[in-house]
């Protein structure tokens, strides 16, 4: 049993819905994260831990990711559960602490596009051994380290979505300093159409065009992350940081090249 716990509610906005989330503290801050599905204002968050309403002080929210960020007032910090950096993906075996006991569930895979949409970073996919937790709810490995939270249900079965700790942290390095996140920009342009990430554009005098990059040529790695297709590229450009250097891998003909760019904040274009 997960008793008590914190538990935000969010009054509908405008021809909205109201929605709620359970809240998860961050390491070395008393600050909280949660889930803003849409149709809720973010700008009026209900925290209570347990039946207690606790006051709090807005950090920010990101509408992208849908990430919320309160600061506790007072003396009430929250107790953090240590975050993993980040998560491989595909079948790794997860659990959450809910109020009905330990749900067991497992990650099969990134999900980059519902509807045919591409999304702006990549969700896990994750299976449940029950119902899907509330949005918010941490989902933790076999050493207690909070990898995920759950972003909603997928609507098929127990199936859901999470946002990975990865997007958390980075979403969170630039609210809880800036008050808003802050893309990363590198000044390359790539059709969501092509099955091949191939470079169409690059903008003049960006970090791309100073590297040397050209269009024409195919985008194979930013950062960690391996770039298979647009949607690919698309989650990878979402982890840049302005002012933090980013390694780029091309391929150029038949032959694979490295180039180190240091992104911007964003370019009118």
């Amino acid at each position: 049993m997960v008793s008590p716990r914190w538990q935000v509610s969010y009054p509908p906005a405008l021809n909205g819905r109201a929605s709620e989330s359970v809240a998860v503290a961050i390491p070395d801050e008393s600050i909280l994260v949660a889930v803003v599905l849409a149709g809720s204002d973010a700008s009026q968050p209900s925290v209570r831990l347990g039946n207690r309403v606790v006051p709090v002080q807005l950090v920010g929210h990101d509408p992208v990711s849908r990430l919320g960020f309160f600061r506790v007032e007072g003396s009430l910090a929250p107790k953090s559960s240590p975050w993993l950096e980040e998560i491989g993906g595909a079948s790794t075996s997860l659990q959450a602490q809910t109020p009905d006991g330990t749900v067991k569930c497992r990650s099969t895979g990134w999900v980059k596009q519902v509807g045919g949409k591409i999304l702006p970073l990549a969700l896990l996919r994750v299976n449940f051994d029950r119902a899907v937790p509330a949005p918010g709810t941490p989902l933790m490995d076999s050493e207690g380290r909070i990898a995920a939270i759950v972003f909603q249900s997928s609507g098929n079965g127990n199936a859901g979505y999470a946002i990975p700790a990865e997007a958390i942290h980075r979403v969170r390095h630039d609210v809880c300093s800036r008050g808003k996140l802050v893309r990363g920009w590198i000044g390359l342009a790539l059709r969501a159409e092509n099955q091949s990430p191939q470079i169409v554009r690059v903008l003049p005098r960006s970090p791309a065009a100073l590297s040397g990059i050209h269009p024409g040529d195919v985008l194979l790695g930013v950062g960690h992350r391996q770039i298979a297709d647009y949607a690919d590229a698309a989650n990878a450009f979402f982890y840049l940081i302005p002012g933090q250097a980013v390694k780029v891998r091309i391929l150029r003909g038949a032959d694979p090249l490295d180039f180190t760019l240091t992104p911007t904040p964003p370019q009118a274009e």
